[in-house]
């Protein structure tokens, strides 16, 4: 294993990044029955092994490997906010007030979007940090 850290060109960095945001989606629809708090941990766990592993395998310096992380949470960010916002307008539409629902959905799409911006940077913020060491000792070695 030991031979295949920092070996992948620094531009798999986004490829780790896009996958991240595609399995924690997948990840946060999959457990959403068992509560939001595990649907956040999962998500959170997305992003920190995906960063680590961008950091880790790759020559990407620390600031390529957040800058992208972040680009994606903001990725995640902006999905769940349309996600949201037009969950509750249709629900209110369906109730015959579409338009209150408009600005519910915004304001309950940005307190989403929020959150979920949150959660995925400290994730990925994280896995980054913890992967730039790794490699590093793993190199000294």
């Amino acid at each position: 294993m030991n031979d295949k850290i920092g070996k992948l060109s620094a531009h798999w960095v986004w490829l780790f990044a896009l996958g991240a945001v595609v399995l924690g989606i997948g990840a946060a629809y999959a457990t959403a029955g068992l509560g939001p708090k595990v649907s956040s941990a999962a998500y959170f766990g997305v992003f920190l092994a995906a960063s680590f592993a961008a950091t880790a395998l790759t020559k990407a310096k620390a600031a390529l490997s957040l800058a992208a992380f972040l680009l994606a949470s903001l990725a995640s960010a902006a999905t769940y906010y349309l996600i949201a916002m037009q969950a509750v307008a249709d629900a209110t539409g369906a109730l015959g007030a579409a338009e209150a629902g408009g600005m519910l959905g915004a304001a309950l799409g940005i307190f989403v979007a929020v959150i979920t911006f949150f959660v995925s940077a400290a994730g990925g913020v994280s896995g980054a940090l913890a992967g730039l060491r790794a490699r590093k000792q793993l190199a000294a070695l």
